[in-house]
Parts: structure tokens; C-alpha cells; sequence
């Protein structure tokens, strides 16, 4: 299960990322906004999709860490996620396949202008 700041060994599958100029981890840490899906190994649950921002190590494809969407500011931590509906058994979309699908919407493309938007002064 995933919780707030929790993390654990994940298959991680990264369908789209990109820089977020405008956000730097007061580690110096480059951030990315990205679209992945985890597989926890030995659950029959199906993949546990994200679109949000991280730190920029966390869509590279050796990622194995579920890791955190918490980006350190220097006034605390920033998330910035879509939450998408389902459950653990129904996940958000039907398969990779469809949220490939998904990034071809209109929808997908203006969540993530919004987030490449963000910026911290």
C-alpha cells in the first residue's frame, strides 16, 4: 500500500518525462514531471499509476524505489500530483497500453503543461 512519504521495491515502468525548469530540490536535484506506472513484486494488485513531479532520478529506468513525489523547498515540501481513480485491484487505466493511449488526449496534455509550469521564486 502506498502511503505519504512511504517507499518500497517497485518495478518502474516510465511512459513519459520531462524537466520542470521552474522547481530545483534544495538538494540541487533537477526535477521532472512524468508519467510511470510501479509493479510490486509478488501482488496480483495491478500497476499503481503516477503523474506528478519528482526529483529527476526517480524516471530513470533502473529505478527500483517506489520513492516519494516530496520535492524539498526551502520552505518545506512540495507536492504536485494528479490523483487518478481506482483501486489496487482497478487501477486507473486498463492496461500500459491505454494510458499510452491517454497521453494522446487533450486532457494529458494540459496536466502536464500545468506541471511543467510550475515554478518557485
Amino acid at each position: 500500500m502506498y502511503g505519504d512519504g512511504a517507499a518500497g521495491p517497485v518495478k518502474r515502468t516510465v511512459l513519459d518525462h520531462a524537466p520542470v525548469p521552474g522547481i530545483i530540490d534544495t538538494t540541487g536535484e533537477a526535477t521532472e514531471v512524468g508519467l510511470a506506472y510501479d509493479e510490486l513484486p509478488g501482488s496480483s494488485d495491478g500497476p499503481y499509476y503516477h503523474l506528478d513531479v519528482r526529483r529527476a532520478h526517480e524516471f530513470l529506468p533502473t529505478q527500483t524505489n517506489s520513492g516519494t513525489n516530496q520535492v524539498l523547498l526551502p520552505n518545506g515540501v512540495m507536492t504536485a500530483r494528479v490523483i487518478f481513480g481506482g483501486t489496487a485491484t482497478t487501477p486507473a487505466f486498463a492496461s500500459p497500453a491505454a494510458a499510452k493511449a491517454w497521453m494522446g488526449s487533450e486532457q494529458y496534455a494540459q496536466l502536464k503543461a500545468m506541471l511543467l509550469s510550475l515554478s518557485y521564486k
